[in-house]
């Protein structure tokens, strides 16, 4: 046997033998049931038996972690996606996720990074860096928490050996305050909406629940007799933090959701306008088709619009938890009807809200009839 090819053992578990043209020293040797091998980066004979020594008494040990197998930013990221479904998070959740991801995924590429053990911390900051020139600061922290969470969830499942950006601090990001509408232009706004849009506003504004969840509300939801709006997480339409809830209705929408349920024409309170796919106009409302008969109503009454200095459908929320708050009812009682579930604190763990209080606050809640101002919005319009 030639001194290339030569084998020699080393206690009971290690093989080494030299490789490749330099004739660097590898070891072999079974680990949890799968054959390893690991270079001992030396091609002198006697230092690799020393290293194979120590390997060898790490092994006995159990403190030998060996190496991942490689695996791509692609594969990494579907893993994760599918990991965090089977996790019950929300649709919407995981859709946000895979945006981000893809994101990423394209600026490794683009730095010809294909597998998730070469991204480095510097490679992090590029991409901070890259995406604050065209997005606000706060969407980029946001994306950051999203990447770092994936590259903690792969080494927590040993599909890397260290997370590169485990010690990546990210800033809280700065608070915006978005702009909310008073209870004056949510009358004018319902004012010049038709039907079923005023609807549908009315309860958003009224109730505090997500466009998505109107979206999804069934007849069944909406207990007439007990005064409350139900909000579901199902199986297949789940609320973001997949949790249910339920919201007293106020005197003013009782009218409104009386009319609704009266003579359900299908399983949804709101459906969609006949087309080729549901010709009969049965299947639930488009929420996106919401937003954008919102933004017009606001444009024709000149009130700011979009995302970040106007009025957009999600705004409705804001006005719920501003009004509210100003009207004196409890913060915990909004974050109840709200659905809010992040506060961690004891009052929150302890604080428990009965179906008679939670009737009896929104009863206090002073949203009128909007007859004032509908009237006056109609003069604007003139």
């Amino acid at each position: 046997m030639s001194p290339t090819n030569e084998r020699i053992r080393v206690g009971d578990r290690i093989v080494i033998t030299r490789r490749g043209r330099k004739g660097t020293y590898v070891a072999d040797f079974s680990h949890e049931n799968r054959h390893c091998r690991k270079s001992l980066h030396t091609t002198v004979k006697k230092e690799a038996i020393r290293r194979a020594t120590k390997l060898d008494n790490d092994l006995i040990q159990g403190v030998f972690q060996a190496t991942p197998p490689s695996i791509t930013v692609r594969q990494a990221i579907d893993d994760y996606l599918a990991s965090v479904r089977a996790r019950g998070r929300a649709p919407t959740t995981v859709q946000k996720y895979k945006g981000v991801l893809e994101i990423l995924h394209a600026f490794l590429a683009g730095h010809r990074v294909t597998v998730l053990s070469r991204m480095t911390p510097v490679l992090f900051d590029r991409y901070v860096a890259e995406r604050t020139s065209t997005q606000k600061l706060s969407t980029v922290q946001g994306e950051s928490v999203v990447i770092k969470s994936m590259f903690k969830w792969a080494k927590s499942r040993r599909l890397i050996a260290e997370n590169p950006v485990a010690e990546v601090k990210l800033d809280r990001p700065i608070f915006e305050a978005k702009p909310s509408p008073s209870l004056d232009q949510v009358n004018a706004i319902l004012s010049m909406a038709d039907e079923p849009v005023r609807s549908q506003i009315a309860i958003l504004a009224f109730t505090g629940m997500r466009s998505g969840e109107l979206e999804r509300l069934r007849h069944e939801d909406v207990d007439l007799a007990g005064n409350w709006i139900q909000i579901v997480s199902r199986t297949a339409g789940k609320t973001k933090t997949a949790r249910s809830r339920k919201v007293p209705i106020p005197a003013r929408l009782l009218p409104i959701l009386r009319d609704r349920v009266r003579h359900p024409s299908s399983p949804w309170v709101f459906t969609t306008r006949p087309s080729p796919r549901y010709p009969d106009g049965d299947n639930h409302m488009n929420a996106s088709l919401l937003n954008e008969a919102f933004g017009r109503l606001v444009k024709r009454l000149g009130y700011p619009t979009g995302r970040d200095t106007g009025f957009v459908v999600h705004s409705l929320r804001h006005f719920f938890e501003t009004f509210n708050v100003n009207a004196g009812t409890p913060q915990r009682v909004i974050d109840t009807w709200l659905g809010h579930y992040s506060d961690r604190s004891m009052g929150a763990v302890y604080y428990r809200l009965t179906d008679e209080e939670s009737q009896s606050f929104m009863r206090k809640v002073p949203f009128g009839t909007g007859l004032a101002a509908a009237d006056a919005a109609k003069e604007i319009v003139r």
